[in-house]
């Protein structure tokens, strides 16, 4: 299980179940069972204490809040440069950083419709992007 660009997160049981639903097209999230906090990527424990959490699946489908175009990137995604990097809302109203593909820079637009699509990377490493619907 190889989620990411870089390796910076541990190869839990937990984070498995992630990248194996993602690998299957379909985002999954945690919300608490406690106070009802969702998160996305997902958490182990939420910000109220608990660890008691439960999966869900988030919606794909969302429309773009900001976005950037990198051009002095971290080392990992030099090689990927430049590229667009934006925040979207999920219908479910949850928000996602993601790399954004399919589109120019020229074409984009703040409200514009995406989808959050699984990707592997040359390397066998699994991540979430953007593509415009």
């Amino acid at each position: 299980m190889k989620f990411g660009y870089v390796s910076w997160l541990p190869e839990t049981d937990f984070m498995a179940r992630f990248v194996e639903e993602l690998e299957k097209n379909k985002l999954m999230g945690t919300r608490c069972k406690g106070c009802g906090a969702r998160y996305l990527p997902p958490r182990a424990h939420c910000r109220c204490g608990s660890v008691e959490m439960e999966w869900f699946e988030a919606s794909r489908k969302g429309k773009i809040l900001a976005y950037t175009l990198v051009t002095f990137p971290p080392e990992s995604m030099s090689k990927n440069s430049p590229y667009i990097m934006a925040v979207a809302e999920l219908e479910d109203g949850l928000r996602l950083l993601a790399q954004l593909t399919g589109v120019a820079v020229k074409n984009l637009k703040i409200g514009m419709s995406v989808r959050v699509t699984s990707h592997r990377t040359p390397e066998s490493r699994v991540v979430y992007r953007f593509e415009t619907s």
